[in-house]
């Protein structure tokens, strides 16, 4: 294979303060150094390198686009203004990086991540916010006949979770930003008792702060012990109870991951498994894109699109599933299924189904008297 050399150089800020090298190759195509790619995803750029020799993360294999495996490309680079002209570096492509950075985000949504992982989850899940919203302002702007600073606009939306809740109105009664049990239950609205209930499973997650009586006493409370609690730690806890509020900033903080991820991931990894040995040589893909949108199981050669919904499909925003639905039956077949559904129920409907048609195989309230559907049973 021709080895690219990178022939456009530019320093890339997509987070304020996070500056990454940044190259455009003889091909075309946009690519990231090593270093700059895992200081954007908040990753030791070691786990990178890692990645480059070793293959993909295990946790992340089932939430990664097939054949992205070996991605790390090494290129020369002869942009004359940058400080590696002359040296061969490796680089990642832009689809590898969204792929990456969809993968960290799913998984974390799927709470799939180990502790030491969550930062990058989050990280990750902040910059698909961001990078979705930069696209669409600027497509409206410059189909508008306006010019605009990408880089600039994709700092804008970046959302800090804790910015967010305290433009939700929290606020911390104990100085430098501690918050207490109180001022926590408040903004959510919920009973101590449930607060006490969720710490306690969290415990190893979320450490209190034993405030001094001095402290205690600078907010008007006459407790002899209380606790507080650091803002990050507010933000696990508010993004991890399904109250009103928490529902709220769920939304704006995971976007399509809190409309679309499933619950029952794990499940549906199964079912990766269960269709990759039924439609082997049929050109089987994995969260295809279908324009705007991501598929959970595209057949090419067949031009079918399945979609695995679990209970949280009586959630979804109707309006944009029919938009969805609408641009996929155009061109494709679709069949939604739950993933309780046996295969022959699953494969009647595949018989049944041609473009500019929806086959739907699961009846939400008939599904929640069922027994569970144990795919590993299957004998394929």
């Amino acid at each position: 294979m021709k080895e690219r050399k990178a022939v456009y150089y530019g320093q890339v800020e997509l987070i304020p303060g996070i500056i990454s090298d940044g190259y455009v190759l003889d091909d075309d195509t946009a690519v990231m150094g090593i270093i700059g790619t895992a200081e954007l995803l908040s990753v030791h750029y070691k786990a990178l390198q890692n990645i480059a020799t070793k293959g993909i993360p295990k946790v992340l294999e089932p939430f990664i686009d097939k054949g992205l495996n070996n991605a790390t490309k090494t290129v020369t680079v002869v942009a004359p203004n940058s400080h590696h002209k002359g040296r061969k570096i490796n680089v990642y492509d832009s689809l590898f990086i969204e792929s990456l950075i969809r993968a960290y985000a799913f998984a974390l949504a799927s709470d799939k991540l180990r502790k030491a992982q969550h930062h990058i989850g989050k990280r990750c899940v902040f910059l698909m916010g961001s990078l979705v919203r930069t696209a669409l302002e600027v497509a409206i702007k410059e189909a508008c006949g306006l010019s605009t600073n990408i880089q600039q606009t994709a700092q804008q939306n970046y959302i800090d979770a804790v910015k967010l809740i305290k433009d939700f109105g929290f606020t911390c009664s104990a100085p430098n930003d501690i918050a207490t049990k109180k001022d926590i239950t408040q903004f959510l609205n919920i009973p101590q008792s449930t607060l006490n209930s969720f710490l306690r499973k969290h415990k190893n997650e979320i450490q209190p702060i034993q405030l001094d009586s001095a402290t205690i006493r600078s907010f008007g409370s006459k407790a002899s012990r209380m606790n507080g609690y650091q803002l990050d730690d507010v933000t696990k806890i508010a993004l991890g109870m399904d109250s009103v509020i928490g529902i709220k900033l769920k939304k704006q903080v995971f976007g399509q991951i809190g409309s679309f991820a499933n619950p029952n991931t794990s499940v549906e990894v199964q079912w990766r498994e269960v269709l990759s040995n039924v439609f082997q040589g049929f050109d089987l893909h994995f969260n295809y894109p279908i324009g705007p949108y991501k598929v959970d199981f595209f057949v090419a050669k067949l031009m079918l699109v399945l979609e695995c919904n679990g209970y949280c499909h009586r959630y979804y925003d109707e309006t944009e599933e029919k938009v969805r639905e609408k641009l996929i039956t155009q061109k494709y077949s679709l069949v939604r299924f739950h993933h309780k559904i046996n295969l022959e129920t699953l494969f009647n409907g595949i018989l049944q189904a041609k473009p500019g048609k929806m086959i739907k195989l699961y009846d939400l309230e008939k599904l929640g008297q069922q027994m569970p559907f144990d795919i590993n049973t299957l004998n394929l």
